[in-house]
């Protein structure tokens, strides 16, 4: 399983890659899944980044769901998402 914090996304500001800025892109990518992506997994994961106030866990497939959607997106976004991919360490999984 992996994590996002889409409160506190860090975003890439040019092409170097090298400095970020931390936005809350919570409702402005949960409006566009809710809006582009079709399914009851599509739905559920972006009422749960809606409703965030900070990391949300997601699984291959919804991180496979939500990967295709930022990619959608401009290339800034869409490294800028996968930058922003976490592990989640083992001993905190259910």
């Amino acid at each position: 399983m992996k994590r996002i914090d889409f409160k506190h996304f860090e975003m890439f500001q040019d092409i170097s890659q090298t400095s970020t800025m931390e936005q809350d892109i919570s409702h402005d990518f949960a409006d566009f899944v809710y809006k582009n992506a079709n399914g009851v997994m599509a739905h559920d994961i972006a009422m749960r980044i809606y409703k965030s106030d900070g990391p949300i866990d997601l699984t291959d497939e919804e991180l496979a769901l939500l990967t295709t959607m930022a990619e959608i997106g401009t290339p800034i976004f869409a490294d800028s998402f996968h930058a922003n991919i976490k592990d989640i360490p083992n001993n905190t999984q259910s």
